[in-house]
């Protein structure tokens, strides 16, 4: 079935990065239409984000025809090859280690620099970086890869923050026997949090689309998930 969903950002090209990271396809393969222009307005008054409407986005893709091409042999020599000549620049000395699942490529690089810069605000030169990669991967590979980007154990951290937040939340609401609300998340930050709430048989979850986000809202299994 196709439908047609809406992503937000900063500019359009923010919004097409989280268009294709949410999505798990390049930015060849997006098909999309730009709904509005991001603008910064004047001092930062009156800015708004770009918006972007993505058209046949298909769900239930073919099982068969995915695993053919999850069975593709991953060459990941070309993006270390990439990702190290850009390192290489800021960075005298670094250790780059290549893991590779399915069709994801996750870089992770140890230095002994400060590689703040490299990780940029709220971690926007990482996915940067990430979706260059993944578009070089995917038509080296002609076919969908997303490459992930792991600076001094960055993602590590933020993804064990995460796990504490959504915890703390699971136990408030058993605590209370009230729904609550996390923050609205990407596909990747959601997985995390799926399998966090999943662990606790007390609770239930729901999840609601919020722009180009989602948002999950978590409940106590004796209370209908239908209340707001």
């Amino acid at each position: 079935m196709s439908i047609e969903r809406e992503f937000e950002g900063k500019t359009v090209t923010d919004a097409t990065i989280e268009a294709c990271k949410e999505l798990g396809i390049t930015r060849d393969e997006l098909n999309f239409e730009v709904i509005r222009e991001g603008s910064s307005g004047v001092l930062g008054i009156g800015s708004r984000n770009a918006i972007i409407k993505v058209r046949d986005v298909e769900s239930g893709n073919n099982d068969i025809q995915k695993n053919e091409l999850d069975a593709v042999p991953m060459d990941t020599e070309k993006i270390e090859k990439i990702f190290r000549h850009i390192v290489d620049h800021f960075v005298e000395e670094s250790e780059i280690e290549v893991e590779v699942q399915n069709r994801n490529i996750l870089l992770k690089m140890k230095s002994s620099a400060d590689l703040g810069f490299l990780i940029g605000k709220k971690g926007d030169m990482i996915k940067n970086l990430e979706f260059l990669l993944s578009r070089i991967a995917s038509k080296q590979q002609s076919q969908s890869v997303l490459v992930g980007i792991d600076i001094n154990s960055y993602r590590e951290r933020k993804n064990d923050q995460l796990k504490e937040k959504v915890q703390s939340m699971v136990e408030k609401v058993v605590s209370i026997n009230r729904p609550l609300s996390l923050n609205p998340m990407n596909s990747y930050e959601r997985r995390i949090s799926y399998l966090i709430i999943e662990q606790n048989n007390e609770v239930t979850y729901t999840t609601k689309e919020y722009g180009h986000l989602k948002k999950i809202t978590i409940f106590p299994k004796k209370l209908d998930t239908n209340l707001s």
